[in-house]
């Protein structure tokens, strides 16, 4: 919760989710975990991030009627883990 409607008091979003676009971009992907492993490193690149929900879908799925995806929670405790192997504190 925020006093003000300012964004100096939130998190800024934007370059997380250039670099994500980037990355889902940047080569062709044989399978979403990869895609998740390299979000999850860009994120793990925040001190600010101390959690992460993802989720990805693809479309279509048999012959255009369904959808297939990924989902991956990581807590606190794991996602400190990992940036301590990346150097973020």
């Amino acid at each position: 919760m925020i006093s003000q409607d300012a964004m100096e008091n939130v998190f800024d979003y934007d370059p997380l989710v250039m670099e994500i676009d980037r990355l889902a971009k940047d080569v062709h992907y044989e399978t979403q975990e990869k895609l998740i492993t390299r979000i999850i490193q860009a994120c793990s690149t925040y001190s600010e991030i101390q959690s992460l929900e993802i989720s990805l879908r693809k479309l279509p799925v048999l012959a255009g009627s369904g959808s297939l995806g990924v989902r991956l929670s990581i807590d606190s405790v794991t996602l400190e883990t990992i940036k301590s192997s990346v150097g973020v504190t």
